[in-house]
């Protein structure tokens, strides 16, 4: 069986067309589904057709990455929660943070103490952050000029060291302020 979450594949637009919202049907039928899915999906990507969009739909179902619910009556297919922490899988490998070009003046500091015995997630943590743009400040400090909690939070849970980083926002840096600034061309 093809991987349903190969770079491009059908289960991975389906998800990113429900992470936008749910899409409501008049009854809960996959067919119903499938038809208010294509113009979406066929919208950006590739011409799907009907039954591979009718598999991934079903595949997606199975794995509870989505869900057919009743809310005000009326019957929606919608992405799960798991089916989001799936969707953000996804863009882990091309997720950056950027730079805003009216910076509010406040930096984001990641500060972490990984013990040895997690030297890998240490590693792995400290070139994530480096590849999405933050700062090596320090050895064990890092700094971005946004808000990049929820990249951050996300990447110490995909790790497991949430425990042994912790993240902050503050309006100086100190005297080493223009090494960032410089890095960032905030000057």
């Amino acid at each position: 069986m093809a991987n349903l979450f190969k770079e491009g594949s059908i289960g991975k637009a389906i998800l990113a067309t429900l992470a936008g919202g749910a899409i409501i049907f008049a009854a809960i039928a996959a067919p119903n589904a499938v038809q208010a899915l294509t113009p979406l999906i066929n919208k950006g990507h590739r011409r799907v057709n009907r039954r591979s969009l009718e598999r991934a739909v079903k595949r997606l179902k199975n794995k509870r990455l989505i869900e057919f619910a009743v809310k005000n009556g009326k019957t929606v297919l919608q992405i799960t929660e798991q089916g989001k922490k799936r969707l953000r899988e996804f863009d882990f490998e091309t997720m950056t943070l950027n730079v805003s070009t009216k910076w509010n003046g406040k930096w984001t500091v990641i500060l972490f103490d990984i013990p040895e015995d997690k030297k890998n997630a240490r590693d792995a943590f400290r070139r994530k952050i480096s590849q999405i743009g933050c700062f090596p400040y320090h050895k064990s400090v890092f700094v971005h000029p946004s808000n990049c909690s929820d990249e951050i939070d996300f990447i110490t849970e995909l790790f497991h060291i949430s425990r042994n980083v912790i993240h902050f926002q503050t309006e100086s840096l100190g005297n080493q302020e223009y090494r960032p600034r410089k890095f960032f061309n905030l000057l």
